[in-house]
């Protein structure tokens, strides 16, 4: 049998390939390491066999992480596998989620595309957003509970109907929108970016608006403790110093924020906008959208708007000052000055979560960080 571990933060996925019997059980069992762990999950998409030794370290793993107040999962759970899961009586002690069901792309239409995934019209009721290959199986499944719960809460977003796999890939089918993203609304109107300003504005108040389920959804900033601290592997202690003391200042809260809000995320459907990509919905402080936002629009010389959303960067700045000036309106002034004086630490996070789970992105991270993020932040005191 082959074990793959993949930790994003505190959360650990072990992907099991072959038969977990009486031979290879010890070896799973040596791959439990779970110091800083408050979430363990075992993907069994390609385990076709567990005898009962192999449902004995599931057990193990289980009780160690309910004595710490953690979690445990299994997934890609086949109907033999859970039936052996269920004659133990474990089926009602674990969550367990079916194998997803198989889809190909071939043929299918590319709609968009980002550093996570891409989305493809699957047909005409429904798209497919699919992770690429290397991103935890997990997060296909977290995506999808959350957008069921931000719809219930009362987030406009799109109905999610499934999660699916694509070989190694896996990925969430949500109902097809007749709807256009915002970027390319914005980019038929160049020229009126204070309308396209006021509704991006208006889409991050009702998100903000809304308090989140503490039973659902995460708290952000637990999060990106564990987030900055894996920084250690790049950034000289002193910065990752810095950059924690940076979070300690941010004001506890429970609304929702949605962690991953850009123009390509928002759809609108006559004049109506509705939200998408909800892998990262937490609770926390709205200034994290905020900061999200100004990473992408605010640093025109950096080119990241244009990169991300294909928006030229000098009408992205543009419409990161009108949000600016239609968001904060309905704030008190000083949250205005305290996001003004940590805009790079709030820039700089979206960055570091990104590079945890895309290897690709850090030795960027790591220049944008110290270039630019961390500079700005000790010259703002």
């Amino acid at each position: 049998m082959q074990i793959r571990k993949h930790q994003q933060a505190a959360c650990l996925t072990l992907s099991l390939n072959g038969r977990l019997d009486m031979a290879t059980a010890p070896t799973l069992e040596a791959a439990l390491e779970l110091d800083g762990v408050s979430k363990i999950v075992f993907d069994l998409a390609d385990c076709a066999y567990v005898s009962s030794a192999g449902i004995r370290v599931f057990l193990k793993s289980f009780k160690l992480m309910h004595a710490a107040g953690g979690r445990m999962e299994l997934v890609g759970v086949s109907r033999d596998v859970r039936e052996a899961l269920e004659v133990t009586g474990l089926g009602k002690m674990l969550t367990i989620r079916a194998k997803a069901r198989q889809i190909s792309i071939d043929g299918l239409e590319l709609l968009s595309a980002g550093f996570c995934g891409e989305v493809y019209r699957l047909d005409r009721e429904s798209v497919v957003k699919l992770y690429n290959e290397g991103v935890a199986a997990d997060l296909a499944e977290q995506e999808k509970e959350f957008a069921m719960a931000a719809f219930v809460a009362g987030i406009p977003t799109a109905i999610s109907y499934d999660v699916v796999s694509c070989g190694a890939r896996t990925g969430v089918v949500y109902e097809m929108l007749d709807a256009q993203t915002l970027t390319k609304i914005i980019l038929r109107n160049l020229d009126d970016m204070d309308s396209h300003a006021r509704l991006l504005a208006d889409v991050l108040h009702t998100i903000h608006a809304v308090e989140g389920d503490p039973d659902v959804f995460p708290d952000l900033k637990t999060k990106l403790r564990s987030y900055i601290g894996m920084t250690a592997e790049f950034l000289l202690p002193a910065d990752v110093a810095l950059l924690q003391e940076r979070l300690a200042r941010v004001p506890d809260a429970q609304t929702c924020v949605h962690f991953d809000i850009h123009t390509n995320n928002i759809m609108v459907r006559d004049g109506e906008p509705l939200i998408i990509d909800m892998g990262d919905l937490s609770r926390g402080s709205y200034l994290f959208d905020v900061g999200l936002l100004h990473g992408i629009y605010a640093f025109p010389e950096l080119g990241t708007c244009e990169l991300v959303t294909k928006i030229p960067n000098d009408k992205g700045a543009e419409l990161w000052d009108g949000f600016v000036r239609h968001y904060f309106a309905r704030r008190p002034p000083q949250d205005l000055a305290f996001f003004m004086r940590n805009r790079h630490f709030f820039a700089a996070l979206r960055l570091i979560v990104s590079s945890s789970f895309l290897p690709g992105l850090r030795e960027i991270t790591r220049d944008l960080l110290q270039t630019v993020m961390l500079p700005g932040m000790r010259a703002a005191g």
